[in-house]
């Protein structure tokens, strides 16, 4: 794409995008008015993925509906059908495309020929794609013929990819592998067989083709690796692209209906992150990093001189995969982004939580920070393990100057303040240099991705409008800054003549309130050794954003605090700068250790675990029982016996357990209603209604 303007002669009609996530549906509608395309609507809806609809394509027409009521623009005909191309009465569309990342990743069989050429490119390539390598096959993979079989049987792909081979070169060895893959589709029922993908030796197309065509479905693209120095990924990727929406149609969920529906089928949405990132990095010459956090996936693009790097997880999100995120992480990497000290298992209970009810918001302080814990720790391991692959980027230590960031996903978008997104944006890339940050809460990102494959310059219009939302502006100091010693000079200089000066002391953010359209001109300079894009000294012109300039004086390499004190202090200071809401400080109560790992409370008993952790001596909890507590210690000790029997259904409630000493009936819950002045009356809590239960709790 090309930042191009786009007579109305050539503007084309109305565009309709749907993007489907696992938990939302973000649909949107452009048109052309007075010559441009705009925006005229979007729309955020439940996806109808799961239980009781399993049909995407009920969400997409609610959502359509509600486009309907605002704009008065009718989409489907009496038959259902969507409408194509518009009518002259500006109902339905020209064009719709849609792009997903909702659903079980597609299954691949990856076959290379060498592991560090060929199959290392393959990875590469797939990286864009939700896609979650079940086998990989190369000539060095000490295999017997029958174990590579078993590999590809047994573990029941949707998809072979195979690449290997220079153009024109070696033959015998790919065929040997070509012939396994032969066998593996007669062994396999066909209405289960994957399709394959070829990218590899053109000189073996028609052998290719011959062999296997009759068996399965088989794409056909230019080889991923020509020579042994060229890597050619974009027809590959355009070929994935195909593979995914045939994946997604031939798993029900509705996607089939959608896919006929859409002028593209169902293309996956990382594509559509790399698309735009690349289109950032080339029309500004900037480096790009795109982040998109979901429920089950998480999508990380790193664009560093030009070479653009997709890489997509589907084991780091926030919902879906919240367990398989802590499994991955491990409980320390989290911890370090905690001022408290976890009880056994907490961690693990909110992932499992969040796995059942992925659009839950935190409810409490803890768990506001151990969700924040979740997305600064994922998308930094994210970074650590994809910047192996990013051109020119070394493989530890601060990343390079980051001009551009581009966020995506309610986790980074939707935190209720916008200063809040920018810090947990800059704490999770952790950005060198001045850095644009750039929000998209409205999922725009992969409809103008899937939207460009058609009419580029709507795209290019639309980012060029700003439609994006701006978050603002990061200045990040790299050095280690000493804390409260004045770090950094400041004069911003606005349009209309005023000055304003300030010294930033080091080891804090410091943010500056200023508008999304305003620019000031900024002259800093930095002590002690510090630099920004590596100088000391820099004097350019800067826009603001919904949160206004941030400027992070806490350093690069930037290093949380090594002790849950220091963290009780830092981190609720940090929401505090970014945010000026008020501080809220780390209760007491959390700062007392719980000597017991979570791993070694998952192989307790419940007898093991109750003793642990008195002699741990944690915070006092209350458990369900707590409300006993109002008599005398003495009064109320109860040994086991009497403790089971008030868990046990078979004991009659109405009688209830009395506390030693005590006759006549227990009444667990007493409320007393509005002016009433008498006895309290009972509210009798079942031993098995778990939610009374949680009650006491």
């Amino acid at each position: 794409m090309t930042a191009t303007d786009t007579p109305a002669a050539q503007a084309q009609g109305a565009l309709l995008a749907a993007d489907f996530g696992s938990v939302n549906t973000r649909v949107t509608l452009w048109d052309v008015v007075d010559g441009e395309y705009r925006l005229i609507a979007r729309i955020i809806t439940p996806t109808t993925i799961g239980y009781p609809v399993d049909d995407v394509s009920v969400g997409l027409r609610r959502a359509l509906a509600e486009i309907t009521i605002a704009t008065g623009r009718r989409f489907f005909d009496k038959e259902g059908q969507l409408i194509t191309p518009e009518g002259t009465d500006r109902s339905g569309v020209d064009f719709f495309v849609a792009t997903a990342s909702a659903g079980r990743p597609l299954r691949a069989a990856i076959i290379g020929l060498m592991p560090d050429i060929s199959l290392d490119s393959a990875f590469r390539a797939i990286n864009g794609v939700y896609v979650e390598a079940v086998a990989t096959l190369h000539l060095e993979d000490d295999m017997t013929e029958e174990d590579r079989l078993n590999a590809l049987v047994l573990t029941r792909p949707d998809m072979i990819f195979i690449a290997g081979g220079t153009d024109g070169g070696a033959e015998d060895a790919l065929k040997n592998i070509i012939g396994t893959v032969r066998l593996a589709l007669d062994l396999t029922d066909e209405a289960h067989r994957p399709v394959v993908l070829y990218a590899g030796n053109q000189t073996l197309v028609p052998y290719i083709q011959e062999a296997l065509g009759e068996r399965t479905s088989v794409f056909v693209t230019e080889n991923i690796r020509p020579t042994l120095d060229e890597e050619r990924f974009e027809p590959v990727t355009a070929e994935l692209g195909r593979t995914f929406d045939i994946y997604k149609e031939k798993h029900g969920e509705g996607f089939s209906e959608v896919g006929h529906m859409s002028s593209t089928g169902v293309l996956p949405t990382a594509q559509s992150y790399a698309l735009i990132a690349e289109y950032f990095a080339q029309s500004r010459n900037a480096n790009v990093i795109a982040i998109d956090i979901g429920s089950t996936t998480t999508t990380l693009v790193g664009v560093f001189d030009g070479d653009v790097d997709a890489t997509v997880s589907t084991t780091l999100g926030l919902g879906h995969s919240a367990s398989l995120l802590v499994e991955q992480l491990g409980v320390e990497r989290l911890s370090v982004w905690l001022p408290f000290y976890p009880r056994p298992g907490e961690i693990r209970n909110y992932a499992l939580n969040k796995g059942l009810r992925p659009a839950s918001l935190p409810m409490t302080l803890r768990d506001l920070y151990i969700e924040h814990a979740f997305i600064r720790a994922s998308i930094r391991y994210l970074i650590d393990t994809a910047r192996v692959g990013w051109q020119g980027v070394s493989r530890t230590g601060p990343l390079p100057d980051v001009d551009v960031i581009l966020a995506g996903g309610a986790a980074l978008t939707n935190n209720g303040h916008p200063a809040y997104n920018l810090m947990l944006i800059v704490d999770s890339v952790r950005p060198g240099g001045i850095t644009e940050v750039l929000a998209d809460p409205y999922g725009l990102i992969p409809a103008m991705g899937a939207a460009a494959r058609l009419n580029p310059e709507a795209v290019v219009q639309l980012i060029e409008r700003q439609q994006l939302e701006r978050l603002g502006t990061v200045v990040s100091v790299a050095g280690i800054p000493q804390k409260d010693k004045t770090a950094l000079r400041l004069k911003l200089t606005t349009d209309d003549g005023e000055v304003i000066t300030r010294e930033l002391p080091g080891g804090h953010l410091v943010l500056l309130p200023l508008p999304a359209n305003a620019e000031v001109t900024l002259d800093i300079k930095l002590f002690g050794g510090l630099r920004v894009n590596g100088k000391s000294r820099i004097k350019r012109k800067l826009r603001g954003g919904t949160a206004g300039l941030l400027f992070d004086m806490r350093g690069r390499p930037l290093r949380t605090a090594e002790t849950v004190e220091a963290r009780a202090e830092l981190l609720p200071m940090w929401v505090y700068e970014a945010t000026d809401d008020p501080q809220n400080d780390i209760p007491d109560s959390w700062l007392m250790p719980i000597e017991i790992a979570e791993e070694d409370a998952l192989d307790m008993d419940e007898g093991e675990l109750a003793t642990a952790t008195a002699q741990a001596k944690p915070a006092p909890r209350r458990g369900l029982f707590g409300f006993l507590r109002r008599q005398p210690a003495a009064d109320t000790a109860m040994d086991d016996d009497e403790f089971m029997r008030l868990l046990d259904d078979d004991q009659p409630v109405s009688s209830g357990v009395g506390i030693k000493g005590q006759t006549g009936p227990l009444n667990p819950r007493k409320v007393r209603k509005p002016g009433q002045t008498g006895p309290l009356d009972s509210n009798v809590v079942k031993p098995d209604d778990d939610d009374n239960l949680r009650g006491l709790l």
